[in-house]
């Protein structure tokens, strides 16, 4: 730890001797980082409305003619404990009779057009993960006292089919830009091994460990990932709010996450990337030499 001044000095050395490739090499890397702050942003706004409509995504399970509320209530209790399902609401016979009421208007009576008989029978609004939705439907037809089952698959299953995409393409453009962050940092920190190579072969003939000669070009790595970062971060986070309330004006209809929440994520994520890929692009680099 005495030492670690004297390893960022030379740290700092390395980094003036190719000033402008190193200039060039933080523009890229922010560039990079930007790009993926794009994707990460569309991601995790993409998740968070997924995780709202998920949050309401239902099956219904009509019950049989016989099946009194009580049933009902038990038949929950299964779904819950057995199949699956996120959360029950049993819908009484009366409460649908309301409903109806509700969708033909006050110039309707359902009970006088039924002269008081009430032909509905319970039925569950079952709360399900959608990509737990087929599963959770066939195992309320297997229940008895079911009469039908409405799985809504055809809104369902593309939900589910979205959610899934969304993960992977997150995930690869993470995986992209970390690997042109690497590729990027171990280029420069070789070409700063190569203009330095007579002062480490000396350091090396006086003694000196791998680790010694090593460690500031693995910190000359880290800092240009985190500079690349700070760039990034210096360009993404005044103009964010801006852009992000066009973003809205465009999609009202979209649930998006606060921007507060959003420039925490992708700060952490923009630091972490820059950082972690300098560090290795430099061990990349010194492994090659």
């Amino acid at each position: 730890m005495r030492e670690l001044p004297f390893f960022f000095k030379e740290a700092l050395k390395s980094l003036r001797i190719h000033p402008a490739a190193n200039a060039v090499s933080v523009l890229s890397i922010a560039l990079a980082i930007l790009s993926l702050g794009l994707v990460i942003g569309g991601w995790a706004n993409l998740e968070h409305a997924l995780e709202v409509t998920r949050a309401e995504a239902e099956i219904v399970v009509y019950l049989a003619e016989d099946m009194d509320v009580s049933g009902a209530e038990a038949l929950g209790e299964r779904l819950i404990a057995e199949g699956g399902a996120t959360r029950v609401r049993t819908v009484t016979p009366e409460e649908t009779v309301d409903r109806v009421q509700a969708l033909l208007g006050p110039d309707f009576d359902i009970l006088e057009i039924l002269e008081g008989f009430n032909p509905f029978s319970p039925s569950l609004e079952v709360g399900v993960d959608p990509e737990e939705a087929q599963a959770v439907a066939g195992f309320a037809r297997g229940l008895p006292g079911v009469d039908l089952v409405r799985d809504n698959e055809e809104i369902l299953a593309p939900l589910a089919a979205l959610a899934r995409a969304a993960r992977w393409i997150g995930l690869a453009a993470s995986v992209g830009v970390a690997f042109v962050t690497l590729i990027l940092v171990s280029h420069i920190v070789r070409l700063g091994i190569s203009a330095r190579r007579e002062e480490i072969e000396t350091l090396r003939l006086l003694g000196a460990s791998e680790w010694f000669v090593s460690l500031p070009f693995l910190l000359e790595g880290g800092m240009l990932g985190g500079l690349g970062a700070v760039v990034c971060l210096a360009v993404l986070l005044p103009g964010g709010p801006a852009l992000y309330r066009l973003l809205g004006g465009y999609m009202p209809f979209m649930p998006l996450l606060a921007w507060g929440q959003l420039a925490s994520i992708l700060a952490y994520l923009s630091a972490g990337i820059g950082l972690v890929a300098g560090i290795l692009g430099a061990f990349v680099a010194l492994r090659s030499q």
